[in-house]
């Protein structure tokens, strides 16, 4: 359809007609890709049969049908987007509140506070806020690279700090990869640097697997490692305000798995095993 000529009353149309549907915006993108199609293959259509331009662009509107009455049958048709968006967060709460209960036990023996879990519900909210409606908002490619750059040089410079010796090259590229457990955790849980760079390759893996064809795969790299790094960068700063060390430590914890799992939980994935699990259950009960 790319080499096709536009057709600004095509255009027109399916952004309207996308504009008032209670899906997501990659859901209208999809939507809006796939009706674009039918539309220009149909005008081909009449226009192979010798109908005038104008005439042919007028019939396959008529044709396509009324714009509320489509609106009203997509909205009852497709799951809501509040919907899928709620069923998100609470997978995404659900892991980061179990991680934090039982991490500080696994990784330093640590017995069972209450802050193991009023420290990752407000980190949960501060996190949901903040990407929500800030870091989310933002989908420009070319800002997302001026801005990953920015932060990742803030973490070198954090981490040079850490280690008390300039961050030599040969000491960068021995950090980079690692699949030993003691070098992925440690006093900072899993806030450490190849642990967040092992998280940051799987959140760009993601991207290639979970491609739709619609944003190009560069494009969604680009958003993604930003949005992952910037939610690190303000966990970092946020922890430094906590009133305890610990508390700081589940901070970090949690923002680092919540940008993580904001990348790579596809809901569609989810509902799709939630679909099947239903389905054996059904059987097995019923």
């Amino acid at each position: 359809m790319s080499k096709q000529e536009r057709i600004e009353p095509f255009e027109q149309y399916i952004k309207k007609l996308v504009l008032n549907l209670d899906l997501d915006k990659e859901e209208k993108l999809e939507l809006e890709e796939e009706w674009k199609q039918h539309l220009y293959d149909h005008f081909a259509a009449l226009q192979k049969q010798d109908i005038n331009r104008e005439e042919a662009i007028k019939t396959v509107l008529e044709q396509f049908g009324e714009m509320e009455m489509l609106q009203t049958e997509v909205n009852q048709t497709y799951p809501s987007s509040i919907k899928n968006h709620v069923q998100k967060e609470l997978v995404i709460a659900i892991i980061c509140l179990i991680a934090s209960m039982i991490g500080p036990s696994l990784l330093i023996n640590a017995r069972f506070q209450i802050y193991f879990i009023l420290a990752p519900i407000q980190a949960l909210i501060v996190a949901y806020l903040l990407y929500r409606f800030v870091i989310k908002k933002q989908s420009y490619w070319f800002i997302s690279i001026i801005g990953f750059v920015c932060i990742y040089f803030f973490f070198l410079q954090t981490f040079a700090n850490i280690f008390h010796d300039p961050l030599t090259y040969q000491l960068y590229w021995s950090q980079l990869f690692s699949l030993d457990w003691n070098q992925l955790t440690g006093m900072n849980g899993l806030f450490e640097f190849e642990t967040i760079h092992m998280m940051w390759y799987v959140v760009i893996a993601m991207q290639f697997l979970t491609n739709n064809g619609y944003i190009p795969v560069w494009k969604r790299v680009c958003n993604a490692t930003f949005q992952y790094w910037a939610m690190l960068l303000i966990g970092f700063l946020l922890a430094g305000f906590q009133s305890s060390g610990q508390w700081s430590i589940l901070y970090l914890n949690v923002f680092l798995l919540y940008s993580f799992l904001q990348q790579t939980l596809s809901i569609r994935a989810f509902l799709l095993v939630k679909e099947k699990v239903s389905r054996r259950l059904t059987r097995e009960y019923f």
